[in-house]
């Protein structure tokens, strides 16, 4: 995974109408929509990106993979785009938020239809996803991912923004977008292993 170059970028919150110019284009209404799933959108040399937004589509993903673990699923396509996780991780500073609203979901989505054993068993040490799915992710991001995954799995309550932030500290932007990303597949793999184990579908 190569992070693009810094480029402008630009929050978008609640009030979305002073952020945006009067001549709306087709894009940019789609971000301006409630019901819409669009994150962000192209105003010139500016992304505008709604970090709420970005969150929602990674829960709506995580929970659509788990009704259907056969559909793929790409991150760049059907999660958030590359710009979108460099703009809530190194320019927005959501890095933590992001990371810990992904191991809260994953928990939330599992614990809801398998059982809470199973749920809880940790991932192995072996769990590569480097062999798995080809994932291009460093050691230490997979390690990190492997072990937040497991230790949330393990608890009965959400993991906070401050505590993910202590295991992402000293990590790049680039290795903490690959520590979600890896999260993101590590969901996948245990969604597939419970499905499989229970024949749940």
């Amino acid at each position: 995974m190569r992070v693009p170059e810094n480029g402008q970028f630009m929050r978008v919150t609640t009030d979305h109408e002073d952020l945006l110019p009067a001549d709306l284009g087709r894009e940019a209404r789609e971000l301006l929509d409630p019901h819409h799933h669009r994150a962000s959108v192209h105003l010139g040399d500016q992304l505008v990106v709604d970090p709420d937004q970005v969150l929602d589509n990674v829960a709506m993903a995580m929970e659509r993979l788990d009704l259907d673990i056969g559909t793929p699923v790409s991150i760049e396509e059907d999660v958030a785009t590359l710009e979108e996780l460099v703009a809530m991780v190194d320019h927005f500073d959501k890095g933590p938020a992001l990371l810990a609203h992904t191991l809260n979901t994953a928990a939330r989505v599992m614990n809801a239809r398998y059982p809470a054993d199973l749920v809880r068993h940790p991932l192995p040490p072996d769990c590569d996803l480097r062999r798995l799915f080809h994932a291009d992710v460093d050691d230490r991001s997979q390690d990190v991912a492997r072990a937040v995954f497991n230790d949330r799995m393990a608890r009965q309550t959400d993991v906070r923004d401050s505590e993910v932030a202590v295991d992402l500290d000293g990590l790049t932007s680039q290795q903490r977008i690959e520590v979600f990303m890896a999260v993101f597949f590590l969901y996948g793999t245990k969604i597939g292993a419970l499905q499989n184990r229970t024949g749940i579908r």
